[in-house]
């Protein structure tokens, strides 16, 4: 393995010293700082539940983002998450502008997020593309294609909605490399081998994950099926498989279905993942876009587990763009399992600070 980072690394620094001498064609970038502030009430009614109540302030953040490319040949991503807020509960807020996990000496656990969510190189050539540096585990839905500062979720508790529990709870950002092949102009095919999320430390854990990924958009349908093989510390193999599925129709409604093969993330006494927790996740979305500066989305998501009904919940989300640069956002859910209720309000800004 050591050989073969050793390779990456060598292939990415010709290829930089290259792309920096090579002509301007395709040579850009953006620079772009990306607060986020929510507001997350939640309360169970007495003659429901235990009558709990509390607030978090759900994906409060700073982050940044920076794209561009060396030449048509050589693109680049860095996202970092650079601060959250943290309420453990009950309103008691731990810090403003807070990370738990921030600091160097967290860059290269592969068992929790950290501020940096993805460092990655693209080398494009004709239909292949190789990616060589951090990047998102190459199984799940839909909602892994957004970047996390635009996903909406609510907190219940310890309960999370309108996302699923594998996207809250799976540390899905690894180092790696992975290649990919385009099929005409609808379909790609992806392999991948990053670090496993079971690992407490990248690369000294030993342990990765192997990826195989198809995805393709045809017309009104697009789908992205996936499969993965995760290593444990125990010597284990979790095998998540992914099949998630999009349909657009009437112009300005989306329906999409995902189906993952686990419901949730099993978790030591530390609170560091071990595995997952074998089951069904069946996770169902409608949006609505009727205007460029408007939309709404109902989501449902559905989690069996042993068996029987291991949790459920509903939510829906508003967003309005009143400026190209703003987004304002509001959501409501109800939790089964806690019968609880929670809502949210909240306001995004995306600031291009610099445009080469």
């Amino acid at each position: 393995m050591k050989k073969l980072l050793l390779f990456f690394a060598a292939l990415l620094l010709c290829s930089l010293a290259h792309s920096q001498e090579a002509e301007e064609n395709g040579k850009y970038a953006e620079f772009q700082l990306i607060p986020r502030f929510d507001f997350n009430p939640y309360f169970t009614p007495g003659k429901t539940g235990d009558g709990s109540s509390g607030y978090t302030f759900g994906n409060s953040s700073i982050y940044t983002l920076v794209e561009g490319a060396f030449s048509e040949h050589v693109a680049f991503t860095l996202s970092n998450h650079w601060a959250d807020m943290i309420t453990p509960g009950f309103g008691d807020t731990k810090a403003l502008f807070y990370n738990e996990n921030s600091g160097a000496p967290q860059l290269f656990y592969s068992n929790t997020n950290n501020w940096l969510d993805i460092a990655k190189v693209d080398f494009t050539f004709g239909n292949w593309t190789f990616t060589v540096g951090k990047d998102c585990l190459a199984s799940g839905g839909f909602e892994y294609d957004d970047w996390d500062v635009d996903v909406d979720y609510l907190l219940s508790g310890d309960k999370v909605l309108l996302a699923s529990n594998l996207w809250y709870n799976l540390p899905s950002y690894q180092w790696g490399a992975s290649v990919g092949y385009s099929i005409g102009d609808h379909t790609n095919l992806q392999v991948q081998m990053v670090t496993s999320p079971f690992g407490e430390r990248s690369f000294a854990s030993g342990l990765f994950s192997y990826s195989g990924k198809l995805s393709g958009n045809y017309g009104p349908f697009s789908n992205m099926w996936s499969a993965s093989a995760i290593q444990r510390a125990d010597g284990g193999t979790e095998w998540l498989i992914s099949l998630a599925n999009k349909l657009e129709f009437a112009e300005d409604f989306t329906f999409g279905f995902d189906w993952y093969n686990m419901a949730d993330v099993e978790y030591d006494d530390d609170d560091c993942p071990t595995g997952l927790l074998d089951g069904n996740t069946f996770r169902a979305s409608l949006a609505w876009a009727p205007e460029d500066w408007c939309d709404v989305k109902l989501v449902g998501n559905i989690y069996e587990a042993f068996g029987t009904l291991y949790d459920a919940n509903v939510a829906a989300a508003f967003h309005y763009y009143p400026f190209e640069w703003m987004q304002l956002h509001t959501a409501l859910g109800w939790d089964w399992f806690t019968k609880s209720f929670s809502g949210m309000a909240g306001v995004k800004i995306n600031f291009t600070f610099l445009s080469l």
